[in-house]
């Protein structure tokens, strides 16, 4: 079993946030992770820690995203850290990197390819300001199509369902980028906001056709018989599971982050069968990135 949709953030993050993102100036993250008016649903987990969950849920690999950080610096960092946790466990941890696309982004590609990471995410167009440097993000996408790196996009729904600091990902984004890289392989991250159901207009079916749905924090979202509804629109074949991990995707039911509650979840009530599940939880990205 393969998470696809992890995170990991440097310890002093745990200490203090709010200095942290002060220090590195992300005020969108800090907002999302101390939000003013609502408990944060925002874990913390070593590499020690996340590596005792993967066990506890029978989950081989995770796969580390990056986050949509509103600088470069920050990425970099980022990607040290990611770097960190795959020397410490090579066959346990894999990692996309984090990319500011807006500034030198092949560059950033080539280091990131020299680290040993697989793919690029997660990106967010809105907050990394995508219509205002489409010439960069273009051209990070035609080096991910070029060297069969796949890119993990966050993807908000289309209305307000008024988590924290919701900002908006328009959908014809990721159809604009899908149309001019027809070969680019994109994850769109949290079942794509409702993408999928536009899978079945015969018009858009065609240049969605290398689109992927990961699962990541689907709890918070949907309940589980998203899975079913899903699959009977796109199939099984295009859905990747993660769980967002170190996120507590079940406040009422978590003190603790851990991955074995989604897991459970989704192999006593989602109905799959095993071909789907062996699909979902495994082959799917294991052909992505020709493990």
């Amino acid at each position: 079993m393969i998470d696809a949709h992890t995170h990991c953030f440097p310890p002093e993050i745990s200490d203090n946030a709010v200095q942290w993102a002060n220090t590195y100036n992300e005020p969108h993250w800090l907002s999302l992770v101390d939000p003013k008016d609502k408990q944060s649903l925002q874990g913390w987990a070593t590499k020690e820690a996340m590596i005792q969950a993967m066990d506890s849920a029978h989950v081989g690999q995770s796969i580390l995203l990056g986050w949509y950080w509103e600088h470069k610096a920050t990425c970099l960092k980022q990607n040290e850290l990611m770097k960190e946790w795959m020397d410490f466990a090579p066959v346990r941890y894999l990692a996309f990197a984090s990319i500011y696309p807006n500034e030198d982004p092949i560059h950033q590609l080539e280091l990131a390819r020299s680290m040993g990471f697989k793919g690029v995410g997660e990106l967010h167009p809105t907050i990394q300001n995508y219509e205002e440097n489409k010439t960069h993000w273009f051209a990070m996408a035609e080096w991910c199509e070029a060297n069969k790196w796949p890119i993990n996009f966050h993807v908000s729904e289309g209305l307000n369902v008024k988590y924290p600091n919701f900002t908006p990902t328009p959908f014809d984004i990721y159809l604009d980028i899908a149309k001019a890289f027809p070969n680019l392989k994109i994850i769109l991250s949290h079942w794509g906001g409702g993408i999928p159901f536009f899978e079945l207009n015969p018009r858009l079916k065609p240049l969605l056709k290398n689109v992927y749905y990961d699962t990541a924090a689907s709890p918070l979202l949907y309940d589980i018989t998203v899975f079913r509804n899903v699959i009977n629109l796109v199939g099984s074949e295009k859905i990747i599971f993660g769980s967002d991990y170190p996120l507590r995707v079940y406040p009422k039911k978590q003190t603790t982050p851990d991955m074995q509650t989604f897991i459970d979840d989704i192999q006593s009530n989602a109905g799959l069968s095993k071909k789907e599940s062996d699909q979902i939880f495994k082959q799917n990205i294991e052909n992505l990135l020709n493990l």
